[in-house]
Parts: structure tokens; sequence; C-alpha cells
């Protein structure tokens, strides 16, 4: 009976819209009426009618919206760029075969992304992608594309994480192809993710997949897998010297003789030195210049996050064990929170995020940067360009950004459905001082 009634319901006369919200209404009327309750052995939803009412409401009013800022593609003139953005860039976008194994065939990045759940009212899950689609990184033409999207607004450099693990080279497919077309012109460097391969993505030990062995001998083999990549004349230098960044550069055994190993190795195929950047983990007082590192380099949030306001309580999540935390990214901004002391005396690269949302990883345990628009953005990306402007003791006007494409951590430049192109144009209208 029920269902010949919805049917003869869709069927009236009346506007589509007019239905929708009658629709609402009968929803909203459930809601109040009926207590809800726990999915036994699964997880537990607050008893707050209210909140679960506005909850609904706002999963009932998300399709197809858009945001307020949201950009359409605009093509801009060329760039002569004082400043350099080198955007992180994952290759997790395609199949393989470690990932078939250990998830399941066909399982990629985008298997994180679309299963993603709004935590509560207001909270941007799942995300999804723009014109690029859930794209493959088989694909040469959807590389291609976000190249085109890059150097049109301002990125002109994509620093490529590496995955190595003791001679095993894995996610290397995107970026074999991309070393083969030298049509795909832009400047790009390394990252070596040094660190296990777990389960949860998240840094710890907890169910490894693949593991490095942190001994001298297995480091020092490391550079050989790298160097023979940065003679390519799209690799990024820093006068003259090929960019390698080493994402925890605390794991590395006996640091001083390895990077003189590197050193050395890079002289003997290169005929040049290396410039090697140590990316600041959360100890942020670690001297790594001293350690044989040439500089430092922020990375968002790890090193800002203690410093943030947390709004957790505020944002009503509807999970009643909603483990994760939530930040206010606008109070970060306007109150300069990403500014840290000790870097001003340090040798250290600014960098920024447009956002961060970890939650399609790590679900209800996540950690959200709520409120993250692109005005926000450009205003922190604005003051970092205006302080790296003016830093002597840099070797390169050089800035990182957490990321191109890192969609499971909620941070990412390139276009999506709801914001369009808009950190993108935010991201070069800071540049350009508008």
């Amino acid at each position: 009976m029920n269902e010949l009634l919805k049917r003869i319901f869709w069927k009236l006369p009346i506007s589509k819209e007019l239905k929708c919200r009658i629709g609402n209404k009968r929803y909203e009327r459930i809601i109040k009426k009926e207590e809800v309750k726990d999915q036994k052995g699964s997880f537990t939803v607050i008893h707050d009618s209210r909140a679960v009412l506005e909850y609904s409401k706002y999963l009932l009013g998300q399709y197809g919206r858009r945001s307020e800022f949201f950009k359409p593609f605009s093509s801009q003139p060329g760039l002569e760029q004082e400043v350099h953005i080198a955007a992180y860039y994952l290759t997790q976008y395609h199949p393989n075969p470690q990932n078939d194994e250990w998830w399941g065939r066909g399982t990629t990045e985008w298997n994180n992304v679309n299963q993603a759940q709004p935590q509560y009212a207001g909270h941007y899950q799942p995300r999804r992608p723009g014109e690029l689609g859930y794209y493959d990184l088989r694909l040469k033409e959807n590389m291609q594309r976000q190249i085109e999207l890059a150097k049109n607004y301002g990125v002109d450099v994509f620093c490529f994480y590496y995955y190595w693990f003791d001679g095993e080279h894995l996610l290397e497919r995107p970026l074999n192809m991309f070393l083969k077309n030298k049509d795909m012109d832009i400047h790009f460097c390394y990252c070596w993710a040094n660190e296990n391969w777990t389960k949860r993505f998240s840094g710890t030990d907890a169910g490894v997949l693949m593991g490095i062995t942190h001994t001298k001998e297995n480091y020092e083999q490391f550079i050989q897998a790298v160097l023979p990549d940065m003679k390519d004349e799209r690799y990024y230098r820093i006068k003259g010297r090929p960019v390698l960044s080493i994402y925890r550069p605390s794991l590395i055994p006996d640091t001083e003789e390895v990077l003189k190993h590197w050193r050395q190795r890079a002289k003997e195929e290169l005929g040049a030195d290396i410039y090697l950047i140590a990316v600041q983990e959360r100890d942020t007082s670690i001297n790594w210049c001293a350690a044989g590192f040439d500089a430092e380099t922020e990375f968002q949030p790890k090193q800002i996050q203690h410093q943030c306001k947390e709004i957790t309580k505020r944002m009503k999540p509807i999970r009643g064990d909603f483990s994760g935390n939530i930040y206010d990214y606008e109070d970060m901004v306007r109150n300069q929170r990403y500014v840290l002391s000790g870097n001003q005396k340090k040798k250290v690269y600014p960098a920024v995020m447009p956002m961060w949302d970890n939650t399609a990883r790590r679900n209800f345990r996540g950690t959200i940067f709520h409120g993250s628009t692109p005005e926000l953005y450009k205003i922190w990306l604005a003051d970092v360009i205006k302080r790296l402007r003016l830093r002597k003791d840099l070797d390169d006007r050089l800035l990182f950004v957490n990321a191109w494409n890192e969609w499971g951590e909620g941070t990412y430049l390139e276009p999506d459905y709801y914001f369009g192109y808009a950190y993108l144009q935010a991201t070069r209208e800071a540049l350009e001082g508008k």
C-alpha cells in the first residue's frame, strides 16, 4: 500500500521542488516521532532528536548542491613565477597487484573516498571529484590534464610521493608513464615516504603491509633508485641541485653518514650534489640542517594541529562514539596559528593546506579542519607568500602545498563538484597579489 501511495504521489502534477519539500516534512515527522535506536554491535547514535533532525535535513539538502564559492574553469595567461609552488602528488589512483592482494581486485584510493560519510550537519563528505572524475592514472590523458590545470593556476611543481620498500618500488606506474613522456611538461621532485605501509594509512606500525628495514645499508641503497630520474631536465633544482625530500627524517639510521653517502653517489652519477630537505615531524625543535640536510619544510597540519582551536563538541557529531578531532580552520587562519616562531629562526620552507579531513580513511576517528573556504585558504597562502619574499636565508622562493590530490585526507587543489576550480583560482590570485 505504501509503495502504491508513493508512486501516485510522485506522478501528481506538482513541481519537483514542492514534492521534495513535502517529502522532507514527512521525514521530519518520522524523526520527531521515533527514538533513534543503536545498531547493536556496530555503532552508537546520539539520542538527540534535534541533532538527528538537523543532520537529516543536511543530508536531504545535499543533492546537486554547489558552494557559494564555486568557480568554473577559467583559462589564465602565462605567469612568470617569482615564487614556486610544489604540490604533493599521490599516485594511488590506479589498480596494482599489491592493492589487489590486500584489499581486493581494482581497489584504489577512490574506494576510501566514495565511502566517506558526514559526521555532523555541515560536514562536507563525501568528496566528489569535478571534471577529472574518479580518474585512473594509467591513462596519460588524465595526468596530462592535471598538468594543464596546475600550470594554468600557478602550481609549477609536482612533488611526487615515492614509495620504495627495501628495493621494491610501489605505485610506480603513473610515475613511469610521466618519466617516459617528455611532453608532460611540468617540474617535479620526489618526497620519499620512508615509513611502513599500513592498513590504516596513518603512519603507525599497526597492520604493516609493506615494511622498510631501517638500516644504514638499506638507506644507502635507496639513492640508487632515484638518481637516474634526477637526470630528467624537468626535475626541480635549487641552485642547480636536484631536490629530494624525506618524509620521516627521524627514521634515518646514522643520518649524517647516510646523507654523505647520498651526496657522494649523486656527485659521481650526476656531476652535482643533491638538495636534501627534511620534512618536519611533530617535534619542530630538531635542527635537521645540523644533521646534514640543506633545509627543512613544514608539512600541514602535522605541526600546527596542537595549537589550533578544537571545536569537536560544538559541531555535535552524530555518532556517540566519535573519537576524532574537529578544529576551526577559520580561527587558525584569522589568528595565524600556522606561524611557528621557531621556524622563523631556521632554514624552513613554508607549507599550506587548502583543507583537511581524513575521515574518508579514518571514519569516526578522523581529524577535520572545519570551515575551510577558498577565501580563507587564499588569505593564508598570500600571507605565506609575502613572508617568503622577505626571507633572505632560504635558497629558493619555494613553498609546499598539501596537496594536489590527497582525496582520502580531504586536502586537494584539483577541482571537485562542490567548489569547482575555486581553490585553484585562489592559488593563482594569491600569487598575483589580487
